[in-house]
């Protein structure tokens, strides 16, 4: 089964007064890479408690290589990757992913609850957006311009261990 319907094109971009979305590339290689040096203590684990990225010694090579899988998986659309920037000057705030829940479970109960989950980091910037404004950006943006019935966003609207949790079946979680 598709990600997204085929009759659905993602928008490769959105800009608000308060931050800018656009297909997360190679081309964002430098700023990224140091974004996520400056910022790994603060972002590792975005992912997942269990998740490392980023790795302590990840290059800009292999940065680079994800930005590329990122991008490739945009034109494939399974997944969308997004780099989240200021509007007025570009300043690269960080990154948003939207991806199909992927498990090693045989039947994983998430999967029924939502339709996709989102993931973002930002960089610590004294003048940025904060991450409440931009999670309650993207939940309104994905009702309004995506295919998805319910998006979870785990590690923020849903605490890891209710993820978990709804893995196998408990069902005081509301999508």
């Amino acid at each position: 089964m598709p990600f997204v319907p085929d009759d659905f094109h993602a928008p490769l971009e959105l800009t608000t007064d308060r931050v800018a979305l656009e297909v997360l590339s190679p081309r964002h290689a430098a700023v990224d890479f140091r974004a996520i040096r400056v910022n790994e203590d603060r972002i590792r684990h975005v992912f997942g408690p269990n998740n490392g990225w980023p790795a302590a010694d990840l290059s800009f090579e292999q940065n680079l290589a994800d930005l590329a899988r990122h991008q490739d998986e945009f034109k494939r659309r399974v997944a969308f990757a997004y780099a989240m920037l200021r509007p007025e000057t570009g300043e690269y705030l960080g990154c948003v992913y939207i991806k199909p829940i992927k498990s090693k479970l045989e039947r994983d109960f998430r999967k029924s609850a939502y339709q996709a989950q989102v993931f973002f980091w930002m960089a610590q910037s004294e003048a940025g957006p904060c991450a409440e404004q931009v999670l309650a950006l993207l939940v309104r943006w994905l009702k309004s311009a995506w295919p998805f019935a319910a998006v979870a966003f785990p590690g923020r609207l849903q605490t890891w261990d209710e993820w978990d949790a709804l893995a196998h079946g408990a069902t005081e979680i509301a999508p």
